[in-house]
């Protein structure tokens, strides 16, 4: 009986210390809960790319391989819906990637040759220099998805994470892809895609942006057509690799 009653008495104990404890964790869970649900992420991130004019920044792409080193590609991205898009890249070494939305072109300087391919088919296939919304619809077909911490770097109060994973990812061709937007503005500042034992992860800074409302109200906002059309220089041979 003795034994019963100190229990109790520990029992009583530890009810307003357990109390205590709930009320100290209720602001960390409320801390961490999400503004926004994961579905309203995903529409709210491809609303503001449909409805971009045009849009220009810094990439920088990373390439692991398992414990082989990186491969690390920096340079700037221009690009417009519908697949029409302009990378000029700087590293490793210079090499300019246009697509006109009819194909894409990509130069290869070392051997004076040019590769162009279908720019439908690689926005099909998900290429991220193309157009990031049919990217990220491409992906999200039969995904589970859900919002993860955003990790180290990232504002959890500023920035949100959104992550899809494939129900079938050997059918799918791929493992996971996130992606990392602001909730200001619901531009997307990181992608990772994750493959066969390959992370791609590509950071985008330095963003500039134009609505189509903006364009609808003053036309001169818009980029020089000219950096959307891709003559080869002479001397370059041309592979058409969809024949």
């Amino acid at each position: 009986m003795r034994n019963l009653g100190a229990q109790q008495g520990v029992f009583h104990l530890m009810k307003p210390i357990a109390l205590a404890l709930i009320l100290l964790a209720a602001p960390l869970v409320a801390a961490n809960k999400p503004k926004f649900p994961a579905t309203e992420v995903f529409d709210k991130v491809l609303e503001a790319q449909d409805n971009l004019a045009w849009s220009k920044a810094e990439v920088v792409k990373e390439e692991k391989n398992g414990k082989k080193k990186p491969s690390i590609s920096k340079g700037t991205l221009y690009s417009k819906p519908g697949g029409v898009a302009r990378l000029e890249l700087t590293e490793p070494s210079p090499t300019l990637i246009v697509s006109d939305g009819t194909h894409l072109f990509m130069e290869l300087t070392e051997v004076n040759q040019v590769m162009q391919y279908s720019s439908k088919k690689l926005r099909q296939s998900g290429n991220f220099f193309l157009d990031l919304a049919p990217t990220i619809r491409h992906y999200a077909k039969a995904s589970y998805r859900r919002l993860v911490m955003p990790g180290p770097g990232f504002d959890v109060d500023r920035i949100s994470a959104l992550e899809l994973q494939p129900l079938k990812p050997q059918q799918a061709g791929f493992e996971l892809l996130r992606v990392w937007v602001d909730q200001k503005d619901w531009s997307i500042l990181q992608v990772r895609l994750d493959f066969g034992g390959t992370q791609n992860t590509i950071k985008f800074s330095q963003r500039k942006a134009v609505t189509k409302v903006d364009m609808a109200k003053d036309p001169k906002l818009d980029l020089d057509p000219k950096l959307f059309t891709y003559k080869a220089p002479k001397g370059f041979e041309v592979f058409d690799l969809d024949l």
